[in-house]
């Protein structure tokens, strides 16, 4: 039986989860019924386009249905997800899980005492280039060293989280391809918005091992849309463009080799995963306590850059 799936969030990155929800219902591998969103607009044009039932309450929806995508702001996450998870029903949530770990590890061990499935989008545990990397750095003759990211965009803040807790794709890359949980933290930001108070940009250090550091920048910029992430190791310099899905291999100074992925979009395999998941029973790349973790590194990067302090991650 295919499972029932409701979206709660149809605008903005919403509208993403829209579009492969119909294409995986026109392949009869779920069966999308319905739409939650507060803009009524929003609804109304579901409502003339599709066939599916709408409602501005996700309780509405309940009793029918066996999954949920969450994709709404992250200052509702813990709510809707506690009640949707007490209800015995599977979740799929955008990133980050909550805003604090102390709620992410209460939703992550409702989900495994209810024996249901809880995802977080972390999406790029499904890019393809951030697979290769992760391969060629575990081989010991590429042994990292340094790594340096960029996550920045010309888009407006976001009213209720800063740029480092909506910019934590960083945080879980390198948590997905090192392995290894961060020893030392520490971050800097120089441009703030009050009510409520939090940063437009951020420069956050983060140390693995005395032998490994990474540099992230992070936030909102005037112009233009950077993904990049650049390894430096005993023999060699990657640099990826996670946009592109394009990774370059350079060996003193000469680019020795280059890889283009043939594009697949990460959220829909991100999706199918998570289906793959409930009919399986298997637990998805991104759970809920991996979601905990990189919220958990997320807090003290943020805590850091109000404090000025270097923080020991515990």
């Amino acid at each position: 039986m295919k499972p029932k799936i409701i979206l709660i969030g149809a605008g903005n990155f919403g509208k993403n989860h829209f579009r492969n929800l119909l294409k995986l219902h026109k392949q009869k591998i779920v069966d999308f019924i319905g739409v939650v969103d507060t803009d009524q607009k929003i609804l109304d044009e579901i409502n003339l386009k599709y066939k599916l039932q709408t409602s501005k309450n996700h309780k509405k929806f309940i009793k029918i249905a066996d999954a949920f995508h969450v994709v709404t702001p992250a200052s509702t996450h813990y709510g809707l997800v506690k009640e949707l998870l007490k209800n015995k029903k599977h979740v799929f949530v955008e990133k980050p899980l909550t805003l604090n770990s102390k709620s992410s590890q209460e939703l992550a061990m409702l989900a495994k005492k209810n024996k249901v499935i809880l995802q977080v989008g972390h999406i790029f545990r499904f890019n393809s280039s951030v697979n290769l990397l992760k391969k060629i750095i575990q081989t010991k003759e590429n042994t990292p060293y340094f790594m340096t990211g960029q996550f920045l965009q010309s888009t407006n803040p976001k009213s209720d989280v800063g740029a480092i807790f909506n910019y934590l794709h960083l945080i879980d890359i390198l948590d997905n391809i090192i392995g290894k949980s961060p020893k030392k933290i520490f971050s800097y930001s120089n441009l703030q918005l009050n009510n409520p108070q939090r940063e437009i940009n951020a420069n956050i250090s983060v140390e693995y091992t005395k032998k490994l550091h990474a540099n992230l920048n992070v936030g909102w910029i005037p112009t233009g849309k950077y993904r990049m992430l650049e390894i430096f190791t005993n023999k060699e310099h990657i640099k990826c463009d996670l946009l592109k899905q394009k990774v370059e291999i350079y060996r003193k100074g000469l680019l020795k080799k280059e890889i283009i992925f043939k594009h697949e979009e990460p959220l829909y395999l991100e999706i199918k995963d998570f289906l793959k998941c409930m009919k399986k029973k298997t637990v998805p790349k991104a759970d809920g306590f991996i979601g905990t973790k990189i919220v958990k590194i997320a807090e003290i990067a943020k805590k850091s850059s109000e404090s000025g302090k270097i923080i020991n991650f515990v």
